[in-house]
């Protein structure tokens, strides 16, 4: 409807202009429509509309033709214009000229980059097998108008025959279906590119068909390299092994574990290992920090991963059996902590979880869980939102899609952090979450207990946590 109302706005330009341009203009104009979602977009692509009619009403607008050589075939340079400017643009372009000056050198000073864990990419790295050269990614595939239909025709029935709400399944297909017949997908001539626009088009949809926010309903996905025949693909003994290997060399993932100021545990997970490998690991790491007065875990560089280390973790911060919401219902990991621990003293401990936008999937799991719970106060920015709960089903050799298949028991208002991630109780940037967390602490500890409720606990400094 935006889209048609758009290019009606479009008719009232110039009956020149539109002659000239106007077929690349409706084309701009449905591109910027369908990209430009929101209201504060939308109202600012109407803005410019009218602020374009505007000028070609005042001014008019007709197509000039210059020859750049004169008639004698001599180059000629009078193709600008030579009309003087207005003053009021002179005097606008003097103070823009005298405030970047001014500017500049405020402006140009090297910044320190922040020091940026590469845990992560060690793992994936030790997994490749060595060679003398990595071949290079292969590009992507042209689709030709058959191929594209093809693909298309396929996922849109994987999804109508495969969403947990058939019904809503078969509107979500349709849609697709009516984007290819009315020529949307026509420019799209990779694979890559219209599984970005496909995934668009079924996120505003689910909005419009009433779908919480937040919900995972369907993913395309496309690949470089050919896609398994079932995800995720099956591990050797052999792979297994080497897995073991590198988790033991990374610590499990744990870069750093020690003892801040103020008795205050800190743990920077960089992601969710297996706990079939590591739950070893994640019990000494909590019982290392079992008598601090508060605890921060740093997930901001922590993609996810396994979601048994995070349900570990969070065994430790309850004193019964608690339930972790999963949005993929069926799995092999249970819905409730494994609590109490025996031994454990953190049940009753403040917990400060530090997030930015590379804090994803299982580690979004794990923050979603512990603050719907308001078991935590999460201090940063908002996650990535990568949920990605469905079933991967393959289309093609470079194509798939996930689709949520089995309808997730959801009690929580807010029903997941797909493309929404999670919002911070206290939002700063990723680099100031860690200082804030701890200034946070602080001014807890310093308060004075409300009448009645006894003394306050002293946090006492401490030196670093040794190993």
């Amino acid at each position: 409807m935006f889209e048609h109302f758009c290019v009606l706005l479009l008719r009232l330009y110039p009956a020149a202009f539109r002659r000239a341009y106007g077929d690349d203009a409706v084309q701009l104009l449905r591109d910027r429509a369908r990209h430009e979602r929101g209201a504060f977009r939308r109202v600012r692509l109407l803005m410019d509309l009218a602020i374009d009619l505007g000028a070609l009403s005042l001014h008019g607008w007709r197509q000039e033709q210059r020859s750049l050589a004169a008639p004698d075939g001599t180059p000629r340079f009078d193709i600008i214009q030579v009309d003087a400017p207005h003053p009021a643009a002179l005097a606008v372009g003097m103070l823009a000229s005298v405030l970047m000056f001014a500017a500049f050198p405020l402006l140009f000073q090297p910044k320190a980059l922040a020091h940026a864990s590469a845990s992560v990419g060690k793992l994936l790295q030790s997994e490749k097998p060595a060679s003398p050269a990595q071949p290079a990614q292969p590009a992507a595939a042209t689709l030709d108008p058959e191929a594209r239909r093809k693909l298309l025709a396929a996922i849109a029935a994987n999804i109508e025959e495969r969403y947990v709400d058939r019904a809503l399944g078969k509107r979500l297909a349709d849609l697709i279906l009516a984007h290819e017949q009315h020529g949307d997908y026509d420019r799209l001539d990779t694979a890559a590119a219209l599984a970005a626009f496909i995934n668009a088009d079924i996120n505003s949809a689910s909005r419009t068909l009433g779908i919480p926010r937040g919900t995972f309903v369907a993913n395309v996905m496309y690949s470089t390299r050919p896609l398994p025949e079932v995800w995720p693909p099956p591990m050797t003994e052999e792979a297994r092994a080497r897995q073991r290997a590198v988790m033991r060399d990374l610590n499990c993932l744990f870069e750093k574990v020690e003892t801040l100021p103020r008795h205050v545990g800190y743990i920077k997970l960089n992601g969710m290992a297996d706990a079939a490998i590591c739950s070893d690991t994640t019990a000494r790491v909590m019982a290392s920090l079992n008598d601090s007065a508060a605890l921060i875990v740093d997930v901001r560089d922590n993609p996810g991963g396994f979601g048994d280390t995070p349900l570990q973790l969070a065994g430790y911060l309850f004193d019964r059996p608690t339930f972790m919401y999963s949005p993929r219902p069926g799995s092999e990991i249970p819905t409730r902590t494994a609590s109490p621990v025996s031994g454990n003293k953190l049940t009753d401990k403040p917990v400060y979880l530090l997030t930015s936008a590379g804090t994803q999937s299982a580690a979004e799991y794990f923050v979603y869980n512990l603050k719907m719970l308001k078991r935590v106060t999460v201090v940063g920015e908002t996650t990535g939102g990568r949920q990605h709960s469905g079933t991967f089903h393959r289309i093609d050799e470079h194509v798939g899609v996930g689709i949520q298949e089995v309808a997730a028991d959801n009690p929580y208002p807010v029903k997941g952090w797909e493309l929404i991630g999670i919002e911070p109780d206290v939002r700063v940037t990723s680099a100031e979450a860690l200082e804030t967390a701890q200034k946070l602490i602080e001014k807890t500890a310093s308060a004075p207990s409300p009448p009645g409720s006894g003394p306050t606990p002293r946090l006492h400094a401490r030196g670093p946590f040794r190993r």
